[in-house]
């Protein structure tokens, strides 16, 4: 990985969601990921995969965390306000995958 940030002693990005986070003004994404990490059920999927669906009717959203294996949520956080869509997207999708010992890595799926 060549550019990678530390956001947190356990939680480090790539570029790809530097650029994203900046330019949706969505911050506030990698600070919601980073702090479910402290979550036992989240702690317990090596791989995960974060989803943010917003409702551009009345800039609500939701973000699910699974286990990659399929749709169902381990993890759902409403969100009553996002300006996320006047990015010009309505969705986005992260990959969190953890290491023992070493800080997770949140990154798009194309840096997978």
């Amino acid at each position: 990985m060549d550019d990678v940030y530390r956001y947190s002693k356990r939680l480090i990005y790539t570029e790809g969601v530097r650029h994203l986070a900046q330019t949706a003004g969505a911050v506030w994404l990698i600070t919601l990921i980073d702090s479910h990490q402290g979550n036992p059920k989240a702690r317990a999927e090596e791989f995960q995969v974060w989803r943010l669906v917003v409702n551009v009717a009345d800039n609500t959203g939701v973000v699910t965390m699974t286990d990659g294996n399929n749709d169902t949520a381990i993890i759902t956080q409403r969100i009553p306000y996002t300006d996320y869509a006047k990015a010009g997207e309505d969705q986005c999708e992260l990959y969190l995958v953890q290491t023992p010992g070493q800080p997770s890595v949140l990154m798009l799926p194309c840096e997978y």
